[in-house]
Order: structure tokens, then C-alpha cells, then sequence
């Protein structure tokens, strides 16, 4: 099955704690669906990255399963899913 890599990042001002981030990391690396993964917390901007391998059949399977994990670590990190979409945050 094809590997897939893969990069997400949360919209400016998501967070800047290192607690944070380090829940993040260690739920994307506990993640049974994802390899290789390396996140990144960057203070200016205060987002999260994250880089990655997904095994799936298609590139748009891949991107379905990084977008569920991604949403699925940040939550893990106390962060809402939503901080992905940042028209959706309060």
C-alpha cells in the first residue's frame, strides 16, 4: 500500500504551551494510523505542526485519516478539534 507524508498545521494564536504540545506529540506518536511523526509548537505564531507518514490506498484516504488524527492529538492536548478551522473557534 502506497506511504503517504503528510503536513498539518492549527491557524495562528491556537496555542503557545508547552504542556500543550507535548500531549499533542505524544498523541500523534501514540496514534496506531500514523508514523514518523514530529511536531513542532511555534511561539510567534502560535500554532502547532506536524509532519507525518500515512499508509492508504489513495492520497484522499490519506488525507482523511491525518485530518481525524490531527483533530484526535489536539483534542487528546485539551484543544478543541475545531482549532483546526479557525472561522470555527469562539
Amino acid at each position: 500500500m502506497p506511504e503517504f507524508t503528510l503536513s498539518m498545521e492549527t491557524p495562528e494564536g491556537t496555542t503557545t504551551d508547552e504542556d500543550v504540545m507535548a500531549r499533542f506529540d505524544e498523541a500523534m506518536r501514540a496514534s496506531k494510523e500514523v508514523r514518523g511523526s514530529t511536531a513542532i509548537l511555534d511561539h510567534g505564531a502560535g500554532t502547532i505542526s506536524s509532519t507525518f507518514q500515512v499508509e492508504a490506498p489513495t492520497l484522499e484516504v490519506a488525507q482523511m485519516i491525518a485530518i481525524r488524527v490531527f483533530a484526535d492529538a489536539l483534542r487528546s492536548a485539551g484543544l478543541s478539534g475545531d482549532a483546526l478551522w479557525p472561522d470555527r473557534r469562539p
